[in-house]
């Protein structure tokens, strides 16, 4: 009988060893097939999310400009001449921000240092506040600057390209006078090229500013104000 269950016992042992090394090879087995699923499964992603979409040249090439949605052909810079010449022209109106603005940038002196501004007492009417002979000095520096400025802004190419980029003078003739939101508050700059994302107040053609200047409608320019030209519209004020 003692070897009877001595048999007995190996047996069982040899089964549960049995048993034993059919559990390990079915785990290795499960984790082949898990890690072949996974794998399968990110390449399957890949193949969907991982490539990026190809670009035409001329997709990159609008990019590079500003997109393209900005864009300010010729068309539209006679238009906004043509809006902005349809009055009569003289000093822009006392209590206008555009008066106020074009005494703050204009009346002073331009030194090759810089713009020095006026820091006397305003002549008026009524004296020592901005009158009507106050922006007179300063409208006719304005047109002295814009006929041959001293400072320009760079701008041209398009809305948002890199600041290396833009061109002091775009060749196409025109000078502009345009604001933008400063720390200070709004500030005006002259350009010779065209003010994308910008507020466009006025602009003349480099060789006739006279002409500008006899027929400005000073009701399109204070309105200009709280437009953005070749760009999104942006509250500045």
């Amino acid at each position: 009988s003692s070897l009877a269950f001595f048999f007995l016992g190996a047996c069982h042992r040899k089964a549960l060893l049995e048993v034993d090394a059919m559990v390990r090879s079915n785990k290795v087995l499960v984790s082949v097939i898990l890690a072949a699923a996974a794998y399968s499964t990110t390449r399957l992603l890949e193949a969907f999310v991982g490539a990026p979409a190809p670009q035409t040249r001329g997709a990159v090439a609008l990019q590079a400009r500003g997109g393209g949605e900005y864009d300010i052909t010729d068309a539209d810079i006679e238009k906004f001449y043509t809006e902005v010449t349809s009055g009569s022209g003289g000093d822009a109106p006392k209590g206008t921000v555009v008066s106020e603005l074009i005494v703050k940038f204009f009346h002073g002196e331009f030194t090759k240092q810089g713009f020095k501004r006026y820091s006397g007492l305003w002549k008026g009417p009524p004296p020592g506040n901005i009158g009507k002979k106050d922006i007179a000095i300063a409208m006719a520096s304005l047109k002295e600057q814009m006929k041959n400025p001293m400072f320009v802004t760079k701008g041209g190419v398009g809305y948002g390209v890199d600041e290396t980029q833009k061109v002091t003078n775009d060749n196409k003739g025109w000078v502009w006078l345009a604001a933008e939101m400063s720390p200070g508050g709004l500030a005006v700059e002259l350009f010779q090229s065209v003010p994308y994302g910008k507020r466009a107040i006025l602009c003349a053609k480099q060789a006739n500013v006279d002409e500008a200047f006899s027929k400005f409608n000073w009701d399109v320019a204070v309105a200009n104000i709280d437009k953005t030209f070749g760009g999104p519209q942006i509250k500045q004020r």
